[in-house]
């Protein structure tokens, strides 16, 4: 553990030592102020997946390492039956079952890329603190232990070769004290009583040699260490694989000690990627405690599975979502979500002016259940041919019509979408309207009544109106009630949705 912490501090201060001889004056949420990305404002649709030691137990939760801990929880029960008690067979005894022995970088890639997503990547390191790329920061990586791999190294390159942008999510700041009962999930600092109850129990998370691992008080760590390597382990990936997007999900960010030593890392990051000579972006997560990890202002804001989010928000803003109704990794009994609804929800995020990035469950072996894979392959299939609406859009004056209260009520949730839900985009340079209909309309006969003639498109009203996908202009006319669309006959009525382009007869208007 010592011998670790040395070298986390050398790395550190050669990585310092680079980002002084970069930056001309300590960084400042001010100075980091830039416009969004603009190709990740075009790409709308990316995919994650959270994949680690915690899908070998494949149950409940990705909170498996902590959940262990806990007695009397439904996985320290499962972990008791299966494995043993904790006090013998605690988590550190899991990493060599992640073997990711089917596990084919490519073939994720190939998947990725038939998605129709514009970028991917993976959950690099979680809660539990294990390292999914080759690390010369921690021992507890991917290329040292489990797999003996460089997933994340592999994943990138297999990605590129597809011609797609690459995201690096990180989760583990909150590590320090997170493993230990009756802390939150946030971590953070324990009083003395619970810190000797838990150094009593006998559990490996209070042997110093796993503490760098657990990084937990009661194991004589300290928080100034780890968050030294926190940012070194960050700054590796920085380094190491370039990636386009950084995300980081909540914790102690601007707290303290941690403020500066978070503004310096991502100035680190903007700098490095102006020398690489490519646009990057950080995305700004909204977690529980209801504020922003970074100041509004900066990054792209994020909401997870929509939570917290209003119908309008101001700045540009992507959801994370979960493909399965459980966990965001694989365990056993969980359900999906169909390709319908997957595209009805991308289709309304993109009208408000957001995104959205999928998260997709892998085995431990690094297999990818079939019934994730059918709903990605098909919305890939639908992106193929509407994409149009969908990328490089905007937001129109008008984001569409139908029930909101339905997706609000249920936590933006879009399972109930139907044909009276149309949303709307415009191309980015403004020659073309899009109204995407969320189902198949009675009779094949689309009545959008906030196109009717009180709504203004353009001054000379509409030139012609066309299916993506389709062969020609189809039959339409407009008046003060309502725009009448035919979808042409023969149409096959189950996809999850359509696209219909509007010309307007002179420029889109947009107020």
């Amino acid at each position: 553990m010592r011998k670790s912490i040395s070298k986390i501090k050398l790395f550190l201060w050669l990585t310092v030592l680079t980002a002084v001889l970069i930056r001309p004056a300590e960084a400042t949420w001010e100075s980091l102020r830039h416009e969004p990305a603009e190709w990740l404002l075009d790409a709308k649709f990316g995919i994650y997946t959270h994949w680690g030691v915690y899908s070998v137990p494949a149950f409940q939760t990705e909170w498996y390492a902590k959940r262990m801990y806990e007695a009397g929880s439904g996985v320290n029960k499962h972990h008791t039956e299966t494995y043993g008690d904790p006090k013998q067979f605690g988590y550190h005894k899991l990493v060599p079952l992640f073997k990711a022995e089917k596990w084919n970088p490519a073939e994720w890639a190939q998947l990725m890329k038939a998605t129709g997503a514009k970028y991917a990547g993976m959950a690099v390191v979680h809660h539990d603190g294990f390292l999914l790329w080759d690390s010369d920061v921690n021992r507890w990586n991917a290329k040292n232990m489990g797999p003996k791999r460089d997933c994340y190294g592999e994943y990138v390159k297999a990605l590129r070769d597809e011609g797609l942008k690459t995201i690096a999510t990180f989760h583990h700041i909150r590590t320090f004290n997170w493993y230990l009962p009756g802390v939150g999930g946030m971590g953070g600092a324990i009083g003395p009583e619970l810190a000797e109850k838990i150094k009593s129990s006998g559990w490996d998370l209070t042997n110093p040699e796993y503490g760098d691992l657990y990084w937990n008080e009661p194991a004589g760590c300290k928080y100034e260490d780890f968050l030294a390597e926190w940012q070194a382990k960050v700054r590796e990936v920085i380094d190491k694989y370039r990636p386009d997007v950084l995300w980081f999900d909540g914790g102690s960010f601007r707290e303290g000690d941690s403020e500066q030593i978070v503004l310096n890392l991502l100035e680190y990051y903007h700098n490095r990627a102006a020398g690489w000579g490519k646009s990057v972006e950080v995305l700004n997560k909204l977690p529980v405690t209801g504020r922003f990890n970074f100041p509004a202002e900066y990054g792209i804001l994020t909401f997870e599975e929509g939570r917290d989010r209003l119908g309008r928000v101001e700045r540009p803003w992507i959801d994370d979502m979960k493909i399965s109704n459980k966990a965001w990794c694989y365990v056993e009994g969980q359900k999906y979500k169909s390709a319908n609804e997957i595209i009805d929800g991308l289709a309304d995020r993109v009208a408000r002016g957001g995104g959205l990035v999928l998260n997709f469950s892998p085995r431990a072996d690094g297999t990818v259940p079939e019934e994730q894979k059918i709903s990605m392959l098909a919305v890939g299939r639908w992106l193929k041919t509407n994409g149009e609406a969908i990328f490089a859009t905007r937001p129109w004056k008008v984001t569409g019509e139908g029930d909101e209260t339905k997706l609000r009520a249920r936590g933006w949730k879009f399972g109930a979408c139907d044909a009276s839900d149309v949303r709307f985009t415009r191309s980015k340079d403004g020659r073309f309207l899009y109204a995407i209909i969320l189902g198949y309309p009675k009779a094949g006969q689309v009545k959008m009544r906030a196109l009717g003639e009180q709504t203004v498109i353009s001054k000379g009203g509409i030139r012609r109106v066309t299916l993506l996908g389709g062969d020609g202009p189809l039959s339409w006319k407009r008046d003060a009630v309502a725009l009448d669309v035919e979808l042409p006959e023969g149409i096959d009525q189950h996809q999850p949705a359509y696209a219909l382009k509007i010309e307007p007869a002179g420029k889109l208007s947009l107020e």
